[in-house]
């Protein structure tokens, strides 16, 4: 397992170099202005969330009035950032719900639900000049007055799950605490880097991609290694010839 490990960072660094020695190569393309939809439901609306200092987007101050915290999820204490992805579509319809990061299945519907009720009420996105349908994401936090902040409970999180991978050896049980941080702060970039290295010992190639390509979108911490060596499978029977001797 540390052996795999190191072999991972190792090809991460590696790939480095080649991506700045590649960098005067390149082809200059036509600039594309994208314009992204927009939530045109409410005008001229304000309101402060949980008292700060900052405005609440109009789509937000919307669902902050249309979602209600299932009783179910208050008394289980299920808490943490819940993520849905749709597309809006150039008449305002809105398709192809997807949950990036779920809190509980009955969270999930109760947002869902909501945003269907904004249909009609968008502005479309532009590719240049032409409408085209485009995705949006929308967050929304649910959170119990009095409990520990989700970045203390992600912090714990994170901490046991990489005693049980990194020392324990223990992919299987450390992804479990991984999965339950990244509920809490799913753009964490750390935990879905440790998250994907468990998916990867684990056999599951595919959602370990995902997490790195989250990590890409996201920026920071450098995560084209890792997409090149083990997603684009750029040196990837090399890798498995020497994780199996």
């Amino acid at each position: 397992m540390k052996t795999k490990l190191l072999l991972l960072l190792l090809c991460l660094v590696i790939s480095v170099p080649a991506f700045s020695q590649n960098e005067k190569d390149h082809t200059t393309l036509e600039e594309v202005q994208v314009s992204p939809p927009e939530f045109t439901g409410i005008e001229g609306a304000t309101r402060f969330l949980n008292g700060e200092n900052a405005n609440v987007s109009l789509l937000s101050q919307y669902m902050l009035n249309h979602v209600t915290y299932p009783e179910i999820d208050i008394e289980s204490i299920r808490e943490g950032k819940e993520i849905i992805r749709f597309t809006v579509h150039p008449d305002g319809s809105l398709t192809d719900f997807v949950v990036v990061n779920s809190v509980s299945p009955s969270i999930d519907q109760e947002v869902i639900n909501a945003i269907k009720t904004t249909e009609g009420m968008w502005k479309p996105g532009y590719n240049n000049e032409t409408i085209v349908p485009m995705e949006k994401e929308f967050s929304i936090v649910f959170k119990i007055p009095g409990t520990r902040s989700l970045q203390s409970l992600a912090a714990s999180r994170y901490k046991r799950g990489s005693k049980l991978l990194l020392i324990k050896e223990n992919p299987k049980r450390a992804l479990r605490h991984f999965e339950q941080g990244l509920v809490y702060v799913p753009a964490d970039k750390p935990m879905l880097l440790l998250h994907g290295v468990c998916l990867y010992e684990l056999g599951d190639k595919e959602q370990a991609c995902q997490d790195w390509n989250r990590i890409k979108a996201l920026g920071g911490i450098e995560a084209e290694g890792w997409l090149e060596n083990f997603c684009e499978m750029k040196g990837y029977a090399e890798m498995t010839e020497i994780i199996s001797k």
